[in-house]
């Protein structure tokens, strides 16, 4: 099993503006940099709830939330291929001051492929979630402002 890639990054926007932009939507594929789209939801941003991350490399992995405290974390699991391939997530949202946040954002591949996909495919895996981390700096800050 990889180590899980972890990375943080500090916002000028609150958690609500996070929250609210990044997540509850449930288009995640609007910071996620490998995410086509997030199909067949079966509800909102809560725990349970389902959904498809339909990847840019055709592969169709689906998904649970749970953790899921609105404005402050979700995480989201699932995998394919029998289990042999599981990808796990988890972003923790907290507020640092009035204006600012912190988001710490966790991503892992587990299971007996998906411990070799993430050895051979490290260096898609960081950049997919530092560049995911980046988008939702990006997309939040400017909700803040508007």
């Amino acid at each position: 099993t990889m180590a899980p890639i972890k990375v943080s990054a500090t916002v000028a926007a609150t958690p609500t503006t996070i929250w609210e932009t990044c997540f509850a939507p449930m288009k995640w594929e609007s910071w996620d940099p490998d995410l086509a789209e997030v199909k067949d939801v079966s509800g909102a941003c809560e725990d349970g709830c389902k959904c498809v991350f339909a990847m840019k490399d055709g592969n169709d992995i689906p998904i649970e939330l749970s953790n899921v405290k609105k404005n402050e974390s979700v995480d989201f699991s699932g995998g394919g291929l029998g289990g042999l391939l599981k990808a796990e997530g988890k972003v923790l949202i907290s507020a640092v001051d009035d204006a600012t946040s912190k988001i710490d954002y966790s991503f892992e591949l587990k299971g007996l492929l998906g411990s070799i996909v993430a050895v051979i495919k490290k260096k898609e895996c960081v950049e997919g979630t530092e560049g995911g981390l980046a988008n939702m700096v990006k997309l939040s800050e400017a909700a803040q402002k508007n």
